[in-house]
């Protein structure tokens, strides 16, 4: 193989990499960042997730949250925009539902639980307010690291919070 072809393609492997990173903030998301495994389970912990609950991760990445939901629930979803991250996370929690797309487009009126590692600000702030419009009272939603402005808080623990609507 020719090394300009190489490098083109190394090059465009590159470029796409960087941009997946930066894609998500173009679209009026967040970037990416992932959440540790520790955390996932300990959120899900919090949350008190159950098996016959609806679980949602909105913006799921490479799928942390969802692979520790599998364990615990049947009704696992996913959300992501970034198609190699969608990829990683449907490979990653097979059991779960994945969705490739915007989840602001996202059904999650049958949530019972929602998980969020969004950035503060815009993004969290129109997350909650989709959260509050769709759901039901009493849905749990489980944000790391980020505090959700205008929803009662039930629980937290280190940077895990857990809401209620």
């Amino acid at each position: 193989m020719d090394e300009g072809v190489v490098m083109a393609v190394v090059l465009m492997i590159m470029g796409y990499l960087v941009a997946s990173i930066f894609y998500p903030l173009l679209t009026g998301g967040a970037a990416y960042t992932p959440t540790p495994r520790r955390a996932a389970a300990m959120a899900l912990e919090l949350a008190d997730l159950k098996r016959d609950e609806a679980f949602y991760d909105l913006g799921c990445g490479t799928g942390e949250a969802l692979v520790e939901a599998c364990k615990r629930c049947d009704h696992v979803r996913g959300v992501e925009i970034e198609p190699l991250r969608w990829l990683v996370a449907k490979l990653r929690a097979r059991k779960a539902k994945v969705t490739l797309g915007n989840l602001f487009a996202q059904d999650i009126s049958d949530a019972d639980v929602v998980f969020i590692y969004q950035y503060r600000g815009s993004i969290n702030d129109r997350i909650a307010r989709k959260i509050k419009a769709e759901t039901k009272a009493g849905t749990r939603v489980v944000s790391y690291e980020h505090e959700i402005e205008n929803m009662a808080l039930i629980r937290s623990q280190d940077d895990i919070h857990v809401y209620e609507t």
